[in-house]
């Protein structure tokens, strides 16, 4: 818009005298492209002023700052090109824009020759649209409701002298969603009217099909009708689509990204779009992929355009929180898994506990395969790459190599006994959580049912000894849940911590300390 305004009152084709010093104002009306309440909210914190703490060299506290936007082409037969426009606050309703003075005089004839053209998500379609003029078409995209000119769209397509952008327009969506488009009507109407046939006649005529209005339709047509309107209406030579994977069925989007393509290849007009699909970063080649995480840069290797992949894919708004806070992440098969070892960490006063009670960043593997693990570590490392990990598997995993879940940068770690929960197997503790709940007769019930009916002798006696019958026996399933009936003691899997908390030190096994160990060592918790 800038650049446009300056062309209309200070460009070569003007007669103006002023182009030397005084900048063209742009007024908050003007300015379409997104919804202000007041200019100053185009600048980083509404700050339009320079700080203190910011001043450099001959300049003054209060001086105003001046945003700057360079814009940079390529051009085949001039080669590379800069353009740079300043931004001046006057007032919360009025800003002036000019190029720096070194390029007043020699601003590029291919900047000249630029048109822009935004398309932002796609946001409803209203039941009824009348004809609208572009200034104020221009507002409602701004106001994010590009779906209320979409028959205006359609409509200036149709009126086109020349038909073949209708045709091509009608051509495609038949070729995607097999629906005829029929031609908008405006005249003689209050509304425009646009329909389609629900198929493509075999002859002449309806053939029976049934006519429908477009609002009738799903969000996935009315956004591709959008994005064509825009191409076919709209011609630019460089078009900013927002999100054009919205509504879209994942197998239309990559249908769809490739007719975009097709398209602008045809008229040699340049996409720039901003989107968190997966379909389209996947076809894209990565030295075309600008990546805005922490500093804006464009990928380089097909490794680091699949990692920003899986990283859409698999990360939440927590995981990228959390990655920035914490120094590495910890994979475990449940919940109930990480609330052991947090309190084992506390009763042991180890330096693990630190991890588990500041920033504790763990991953839920929820009993899937363990690659799902190295899968999102792999996708971790797209937006912090110095992160570290650590996989601690059950011991009923003892039989998958550590080649099909390692990983740079990701240790794994094995129990010995069968899983977690069989660490808890230790008839003092058993016994004092149990007299804690319901007393000491069904402390004493339960031991004796430890004793006699669930455990080996050689297990009972010795707890914190090897035993293959630890290793090879799942506690939660065969041991825990009938010694909490016996004992009439309502605990649920993800409540066993509680009996964690009654162990002394003395009580847990060496196993649980190594675990420890392992995972402070790789978080750096230990000395």
């Amino acid at each position: 818009m800038a650049l446009q305004k300056w062309k209309a009152e200070r460009g070569p084709e003007t007669t103006s005298k002023a182009r030397q010093r005084t900048g063209v104002p742009i007024t908050r009306k003007d300015f379409t492209a997104i919804p202000l309440r007041e200019l100053k909210q185009l600048w980083t914190n509404a700050s339009t002023a320079l700080k203190r703490e910011e001043l450099a060299e001959g300049q003054r506290l209060g001086q105003p700052r001046i945003l700057e936007i360079t814009l940079c082409g390529q051009e085949e037969d001039s080669g590379p090109w800069k353009l740079t426009f300043e931004f001046h606050y006057q007032n919360s309703e009025l800003i002036y824009v000019k190029p720096p003075v070194s390029q007043i005089d020699n601003i590029p004839s291919a900047a000249l020759n630029l048109s822009v053209v935004h398309v932002p998500p796609f946001s409803g379609i209203g039941v009824e649209e009348t004809r609208y003029d572009h200034p104020y078409q221009d507002l409602l995209i701004g106001q994010g409701k590009p779906g209320d000119i979409l028959r205006n769209l359609l409509l200036e397509v149709y009126q086109k002298e020349d038909k073949s952008d209708w045709d091509d327009l009608c051509s495609r969506v038949g070729e995607i969603f097999g629906y005829q488009l029929l031609p908008p009507e405006y005249e003689g109407r209050p509304f425009i009217n646009c329909e389609y046939i629900r198929g493509i006649p075999q002859r002449r005529g309806k053939d029976g099909l049934p006519i429908l209005d477009i609002s009738s339709a799903g969000s996935g047509f009315h956004q591709v009708l959008l994005l064509l309107g825009f191409f076919y209406a709209r011609p630019a030579t460089i078009l900013l689509l927002d999100e054009p994977d919205a509504h879209l069925h994942v197998i239309l989007q990559r249908q769809i990204y490739n007719q975009l393509q097709n398209i602008a290849s045809e008229r040699k007009c340049q996409l720039i779009i901003a989107t968190h699909s997966e379909i389209i970063i996947e076809d894209t080649s990565p030295d075309r992929i600008l990546s805005f995480y922490r500093q804006p840069h464009l990928l380089i290797a097909d490794t680091e355009r699949d990692q920003v992949r899986e990283a859409l894919k698999r990360l939440t708004a927590m995981d990228i929180l959390l990655a920035e806070l914490s120094n590495g992440v910890l994979y475990l098969e449940g919940e109930t898994d990480f609330n052991l070892l947090r309190t084992w960490a506390k009763i042991l006063h180890h330096p693990a506990h630190h991890f588990f009670v500041e920033t504790p960043f763990w991953h839920n593997n929820q009993g899937s395969h363990p690659r799902e693990a190295r899968a999102h570590f792999f996708a971790l490392r797209a937006i912090k790459p110095s992160i570290l990990g650590y996989l601690l598997l059950d011991g009923d995993d003892r039989n998958l190599p550590d080649r099909e879940v390692t990983a740079e940068g990701l240790t794994i770690g094995r129990w010995t006994r069968y899983e977690a929960e069989n660490y808890l197997i230790h008839p003092s503790t058993l016994f004092r959580f149990v007299e804690a709940q319901n007393g000491p007769l069904f402390a004493s019930a339960g031991d004796t049912f430890l004793r006699d009916e669930l455990l080996p002798g050689e297990v009972y006696r010795n707890p914190l000894d090897k035993h293959e019958y630890l290793n090879n026996t799942p506690a939660s399933k065969a041991i825990l849940p009938r010694f909490f009936q016996k004992t009439q003691v309502d605990l649920k899997k993800n409540e066993y911590y509680r009996v964690a908390e009654q162990m002394r030190p003395e009580e847990s096994a060496t196993d649980v300390k190594v675990k420890l160990d392992e995972i402070a060592r790789v978080f750096g918790l230990l000395d």
